[in-house]
């Protein structure tokens, strides 16, 4: 892979991995304080999109181009962390959520976009700004996962 492009898979690989990171302690925090243990099932999605990226990110060297490496990385991070995490966890759950909130949204409208039990309406700043923050990773994420996917098509 060029220079060009290795260096935008790192910052890929680096925003993949806090986001993943971030993302887990939320939810480790969140079945504590909301007393949901399920919250806990994101862990069985973290660690291992965390292990695959870092040995997909290790594999993937200039001197050993391997297509379907690189395809499976890219799969990888567009599903797992960008898809799940960065735009249904991060913005839509948090940003959203948080924007409509403190728009004033009435109660049954948001009830029926964040159903009670599921969602919790913001009364807790750490969860609240490690949720928000996960949205803010996804956006840079997602600027580099495009500018990798560019600087790879532009190099073949």
């Amino acid at each position: 892979m060029p220079d060009t492009s290795n260096s935008q898979q790192q910052k890929v690989t680096l925003f993949s991995i806090l986001l993943m990171m971030l993302t887990s302690i939320h939810h480790v925090y969140g079945a504590i304080v909301y007393h949901t243990p399920w919250r806990l099932h994101l862990l069985f999605l973290s660690i291992p999109v965390i292990a695959l990226t870092l040995v997909l990110d290790r594999l993937l060297t200039p001197t050993h181009n391997r297509p379907w490496i690189f395809r499976s990385y890219l799969v990888l991070t567009l599903l797992a962390s960008i898809i799940l995490i960065g735009v249904f966890e991060g913005l839509y759950n948090h940003v959203l959520k948080n924007i409509l909130f403190a728009a004033g949204l009435p109660e049954n409208a948001m009830g029926k976009l964040y159903p009670p039990g599921i969602y919790e309406m913001p009364d807790n700043l750490f969860f609240e700004i490690t949720g928000v923050l996960q949205g803010g990773i996804a956006i840079v994420l997602i600027i580099y996962f495009i500018r990798l996917i560019r600087n790879t098509h532009y190099q073949h």
